[in-house]
């Protein structure tokens, strides 16, 4: 048994399973990297990343004033990006306002960004009065911050913003109450 021909088969077996069990130690750690990544979803949509300053605009409200993103820095802000016509922004709109009205006092600042380019001003002003919205509902008439500098992919969705500009989250579709509230508890840090 001590032959120089088992210990060569020997020494062989040896290497093809240190080999394969290589190979194999090589395909889970790549896939467990993988399963940790986010979803481009949760990172980046259109021009926006996470971790990034959140791009500066400047847009008419309901009211006729101009409010721009910049002059929220130090607050926690949560835009909001939806229109009128949109079944799952009505849904999630309750949810907002009631995460609006709880934490603005803690400086939370919710800007409802219309899309107006494809809503009308009386039907944003008639969803704001319905939903008791009292937080800036601001109106991209031609589709500048919606469509050219942020590129949201579909409505509803949701940038989180820390105090330093910084964006924190980004979610795309609806939202329910507890998403909101942790979401919220993020930024308000």
């Amino acid at each position: 048994m001590n032959s120089p021909v088992f210990r060569i088969r020997l020494q062989k077996r040896t290497i093809y399973i240190l080999l394969i069990a290589s190979v194999a130690a090589i395909g889970v750690i790549v896939t467990l990297m993988v399963m940790r990544q986010p979803t481009p979803q949760q990172t980046a949509i259109g021009s926006l990343v996470v971790g990034k300053q959140a791009p500066d605009f400047t847009l008419p409200t309901l009211n006729g004033t101009e409010v721009s993103l910049s002059q929220f820095r130090g607050q926690p802000v949560l835009i909001n990006f939806w229109a009128s016509w949109c079944l799952p922004c009505r849904e999630e709109m309750p949810e907002l306002v009631r995460a609006y009205e709880s934490h603005k006092a803690e400086g939370l600042m919710i800007l409802g960004l219309n899309l107006t380019y494809s809503d009308s001003v009386s039907d944003a002003q008639a969803f704001a009065e319905e939903f008791n919205i009292t937080f800036p509902v601001l109106l991209d008439e031609d589709g500048a911050v919606v469509e050219r500098l942020y590129r949201i992919p579909g409505i509803p969705t949701s940038i989180f913003i820390n105090r330093d500009g910084m964006i924190e989250r980004i979610h795309v579709g609806i939202m329910n109450g507890k998403q909101v509230d942790r979401y919220v508890e993020e930024i308000l840090k």
